[in-house]
């Protein structure tokens, strides 16, 4: 019986040991997982940050031509309204000469 006492108390021991390497591996392994999460989330975080700067540049470089095309669309429209103001102002200038003409005379 008391072989049989010795051999439980050894068994419980060794339970015991076996219990607490299971527990340091755990730790390491939930160390090391925590690890791997941290490493990732820092990865995401650059990952994005890349994606999110490369986009804004994009939409840049988007607005910038955007904003040439309107330019260069306005000073096209002004520079054909001048030419349309000065047709109308020579013609309303003949036609201002032809009516002093016709009222007055060559004098």
């Amino acid at each position: 019986m008391l072989e049989a006492l010795e051999k439980i108390k050894s068994a419980e021991e060794q339970n015991e040991r076996e219990k607490e390497k299971l527990i340091a591996e755990l730790a390491v392994y939930e160390a090391n997982k925590k690890q791997l999460l941290q490493e990732k989330r820092e990865e995401l975080k650059i990952n994005f940050s890349t994606v999110l700067s490369e986009r804004e540049q994009e939409l840049a470089e988007g607005l910038e031509a955007e904003e040439r095309e309107l330019t260069s669309g306005a000073k096209e429209a002004i520079k054909m309204m001048e030419e349309k103001y000065m047709v109308k102002k020579e013609q309303t200038i003949q036609k201002i000469i032809e009516r002093v003409i016709s009222e007055y005379g060559s004098q």
